[in-house]
């Protein structure tokens, strides 16, 4: 008769070893997301409004179960402070640093999910973390990110169905995200563009990867299956709700119940893929062959408590050089609060059809240029600007669109050089369409004293300015009715620009203005 050895948590001053440092664990916990509460709150609002991340509040019920099921493993471990881990934190600061400062919510909420980690390996020790090594790193899927895939996946679609349409012989005409056949049209709307799919395929398939499969060769090639079959099965997905509302002159598949056809495709693709991988499922491993783990010496309880002290310092860092950026001096909002006078030019009321979506603006401007010729049409001018950046307040952001969606639909996307007050500027060019009407739409930003249109190259001017009180950056964007000669639309929005030296005045003394 064999006898299993297990060990007992020991005990420290009369508190067990695991009470003593769940409880550490517990505190730092929360005093991460007390100092994180922006970013936590930020991503809960994502999972919230975005049917997209919804499945994230699944996450940590999930991971939760999974660390339960191996209770009684843990039972036999004891857990045992590991200070070195806090090396891997340096890191995490920076790019929470940079993240931050550029306003990359994505960075920011990856590195509070690496901080649990740090903090797990340090407070319970190699033993512990590597048992939970999985369920820890599930967490991951916590972040809501992929929002930069939308517009390649709207492209891909597009491309499938007019690939399928032309294959089939069926008369049709594609213009930008846009299917018109002869009798109706289709648009390839953001949530037809099979990201919610993509990502809850992704998370889903890894779990499934986990409990099937112990070679890293055959989790690999599942997990690479499950990004590419979703995106190729939303393209036959949107093709057949096309094919279903043609041939039905439009009485199914239209509407809300396209969407139920669409999931039930969906989630039939996600079945037959799991039905797939389970014929190659490896067998499982015994876990009492597994030789039992030596019980780690246990160090003074001050060491645990300077590894407490230590991690504190480490995730205050970040937050506490926003709050002392939050400091800055407030933005001078005179420069936009009256209308300029440009000689050649009248200068009223903006069109009521189009502007661009820029939320939270520390100061805006908006005005028509008219010329001299009466049936010109006239060039729409918007200058958003934004001072002392922050949390939901950038100049940068995936929620601000040149366009309204719900009432345009992009055509044609570009590039224009053109100048401001003699300085040779590039511009981003859009073509935007709207029932039969269509819009020539130039647009730039201005940052730290000149332009560009990369997002990027706006995101690095804000760290190199990190510790100054403020760099200031602005959307500039003209537009201008495009009739059947785009050119004529271009040299119209050309003249304007070079006419718009005051306005880049305005911006600047508003940005000097920031920074005293």
């Amino acid at each position: 008769m064999s006898t299993q050895l297990r060990t007992r948590p020991q005990a420290l001053g009369g508190v067990s070893a695991w009470t003593l440092h769940v409880s550490a664990l517990g505190g730092l916990l929360l005093a991460l997301i007390g100092l994180y509460w922006k970013v936590v709150a930020a991503a809960v609002t994502v999972w919230w409004v975005s049917p997209t991340f919804s499945h994230c509040f699944l996450i940590i019920p999930v991971s939760a179960y999974l660390i339960w099921g191996k209770r009684h493993e843990l039972a036999a471990l004891t857990p045992s402070v590991y200070p070195r881990a806090l090396l891997l934190a340096l890191p995490l600061i920076a790019a929470s640093f940079i993240g931050a400062l550029a306003s990359v919510n994505e960075i920011v909420q990856l590195c509070f999910i690496a901080f649990v980690q740090v903090m797990v390996l340090s407070i319970l020790g190699l033993q512990v973390y590597r048992k939970i090594l999985f369920p820890s790193l599930y967490l991951f899927f916590l972040v809501p990110m992929g929002e930069y895939l939308i517009t390649p996946l709207q492209y891909f679609t597009t491309s499938f169905i007019d690939v399928g349409l032309n294959l089939l012989g069926i008369l049709h005409y594609t213009e930008g995200n846009l299917i018109e056949l002869t009798n109706g049209s289709y648009q390839v709307a953001e949530a037809c563009a099979g990201l919610r799919f993509l990502i809850a395929t992704i998370a889903v398939g890894t779990l499934f990867a986990h409990f099937t499969y112990r070679k890293w060769s055959k989790i690999a090639i599942f997990l690479v299956a499950c990004v590419i079959v979703p995106i190729i099965g939303n393209g036959f997905r949107a093709l057949g709700i096309v094919l279903l509302a043609h041939y039905s002159n439009n009485t199914i598949a239209v509407g809300a119940d396209h969407l139920v056809y669409g999931w039930g495709f969906s989630v039939a693709i996600l079945a037959a893929l799991m039905f797939v991988g389970m014929k190659f499922a490896d067998k499982e491993t015994g876990a009492d062959d597994a030789p039992k783990p030596a019980v780690p010496p246990q160090p003074p309880q001050r060491v645990l408590a300077l590894t407490v002290v230590a991690a504190l310092a480490a995730i205050a860092l970040v937050p506490g050089y926003q709050a002392w950026r939050a400091q800055a001096a407030t933005v001078n909002v005179a420069p936009f609060s009256r209308l300029p006078e440009i000689p050649g030019w009248s200068v009223g009321a903006v069109s009521t059809d189009w502007a661009p979506v820029f939320s939270n603006a520390d100061a805006s401007l908006s005005f028509a240029m008219r010329d001299s010729n009466p049936f010109a049409p006239p060039v729409d001018v918007f200058v958003d600007y934004y001072g002392n950046e922050s949390e939901g307040h950038n100049l940068i952001a995936s929620t601000n669109k040149m366009w309204n969606e719900d009432t345009w639909h992009p055509v044609l996307q570009d590039q224009a050089t053109a100048a401001i007050g003699g300085e040779k500027v590039r511009f981003g060019e859009l073509q935007i369409a709207s029932g039969g009407v269509s819009r020539l739409v130039w647009w730039t930003y201005t940052s730290a004293g000149g332009f560009t249109t990369s997002g990027l190259h706006v995101k690095l001017d804000r760290v190199r300015t990190a510790f100054s009180q403020g760099s200031g950056s602005a959307l500039i964007a003209v537009s201008t009715i495009m009739d059947s000669d785009i050119e004529a639309a271009r040299a119209r929005l050309r003249r304007a620009a070079a006419d718009l030296g005051g306005i880049r005045e305005r911006v600047e003394g508003a940005r000097r203005t920031a920074q005293r």
